[in-house]
């Protein structure tokens, strides 16, 4: 065991046999969407040195480096990566990488292509399929003389992300886990999930963030082809116009097909943990439950929890049970 447990709470194991149970009068699933993303306690940002990394098409990423005095290498890094309009202040990744800092673990919180403060640093805009930026990333921070063990932990999309990761070929320098939650494994069910008019809240909040970002990235690289959005925004329509042609598919459903990490799970080969709830109001469960995963891959679907929500006891005096739950999962596999 590497991490320094003096300044977390004991240790629980975890079990996939494990039930969420809301606070009362907390089980809807949109009350838990909505007050899951609040900051609440969240910890004040921990000691972190930014990292601009060059990666493909001339563009570099920005990521934040939090490593303790107590680290070196051999002891584990965990690379957290966020959501769609998210960046590395996003409120689970604060939360999440706090606790494994305190731990003794390195964190490196990445700002995926143009997220975040790295808007100015990329000409392209990131998106579900980016694999190649997680493994530069990877290898970055990997040492070649005294590897250390590597956790990829995503939430939503960035859940997608890692979990693509992991099953495509490749070095995987060092890769001893990955935990996602909430991930959007089939990317075209879960555009037309959130399209529904009772998901119109979220469709709305998503696209009036990302129609932001991309015409604050028109303003750095005028250069860009111009943007031309239909008056009937959605995800899919905003996919079809603007992430799909910008990232080299030939239409949202191509860009679909070619990211959704359902058909690389199987090809994952080292212990991976997914937790998802039935009630997401826009992440289908229906890939999960006929998913065709190797054994490695440890599967929770919980009744209930909302997106990213799993608001409830954790058993240890917190109040983010999905969240505790994916630190007892990296605590038996280090």
């Amino acid at each position: 065991m590497y991490l320094d447990k003096k300044n977390e709470l004991a240790k629980a194991s975890f079990s996939l046999n494990d039930e969420f149970r809301p606070f009362s009068l907390m089980g809807n699933r949109h009350l838990q969407t909505l007050l899951g993303s609040l900051s609440d306690s969240s910890p004040p940002e921990f000691p972190s040195k930014e990292v601009v990394l060059p990666v493909s098409d001339g563009d570099s990423i920005l990521v934040l480096d939090s490593k303790p005095v107590s680290w070196v290498p051999g002891k584990p890094i965990a690379i957290l990566v966020h959501g769609l309009t998210g960046s590395h202040r996003s409120s689970h990744v604060v939360r999440v990488g706090d606790r494994l800092y305190r731990r003794g673990c390195r964190v490196i919180r990445m700002n995926q292509r143009g997220a975040g403060p790295g808007l100015h640093l990329a000409r392209w805009s990131y998106h579900a399929g980016r694999s190649e930026d997680i493994r530069k990333v990877m290898e970055y921070f990997q040492s070649a003389v005294d590897p250390s063990p590597l956790f990829l932990v995503g939430f939503s999309l960035g859940g997608n992300l890692i979990l693509k990761t992991a099953g495509e070929s490749g070095d995987l320098h060092g890769l001893a886990g990955v935990a996602a939650m909430a991930p959007p494994i089939n990317l075209m069910q879960c555009s037309e999930l959130i399209g529904k008019q009772e998901n119109r809240i979220y469709e709305k909040h998503f696209l009036s963030y990302l129609m932001l970002e991309a015409k604050k990235r028109q303003r750095y690289f005028p250069e860009l082809p111009p943007l031309k959005f239909p008056s009937n925004m959605s995800i899919r329509l905003f996919d079809e116009h603007y992430t799909a042609p910008r990232a080299g598919y030939d239409c949202a459903e191509h860009y679909y097909q070619e990211c959704s990490s359902e058909r690389f799970i199987k090809n994952i080969t080292v212990p991976t943990l997914i937790l998802t709830s039935r009630d997401d109001p826009f992440i289908s469960v229906g890939p999960f439950e006929k998913l065709n995963a190797p054994d490695c891959v440890s599967i929770s679907i919980q009744n209930r929890g909302g997106h990213l929500g799993f608001l409830g006891s954790d058993g240890r005096g917190g109040i983010r049970w999905g969240e505790t739950k994916l630190i007892q999962w990296i605590d038996q596999h280090l």
